[in-house]
């Protein structure tokens, strides 16, 4: 026959591995979520856009420079952001210094991913 303290502490270790491990997944989501407006954080899917969802945002500046495949925007609510451009990016027309653009950007990396960038007119 088994002992009862026995079995208590194998009860007790699952408990306390199954605790571990759910406050494992709760930390896995990194960073607010976009599409979160309600009290307590809760999504509301209703008002948020697909792009949204997956990570893509619109920014708008003017182009300050280029630092090999990196441009420095300085956004009109006057923050700068560097945007990683690459062979997959859609580019229309010349972009220089001094350029006024809006660019669509991944925003699920560190790295802000530039997938399209137009001139401003």
């Amino acid at each position: 026959m088994v002992a009862i303290p026995k079995i208590i502490g194998v009860v007790t270790y699952g408990l306390v591995l199954s605790l571990g491990l759910s406050d494992a997944m709760a930390t896995e989501r990194v960073g607010p979520d976009p599409c979160a407006e309600r009290k307590g954080g809760q999504p509301n899917l209703l008002t948020c856009d697909e792009e949204t969802r997956q990570g893509i945002v619109t920014v708008k500046g003017e182009v300050l420079r280029f630092e090999g495949n990196t441009f420095l925007v300085q956004q009109f609510d006057g923050k700068e952001v560097k945007l990683h451009i690459d062979a997959t990016t859609q580019m229309s027309g010349y972009l220089g210094r001094g350029e006024r653009i809006e660019a669509t950007v991944s925003n699920l990396d560190d790295q802000k991913h530039a997938l399209s960038i137009r001139q401003l007119e």
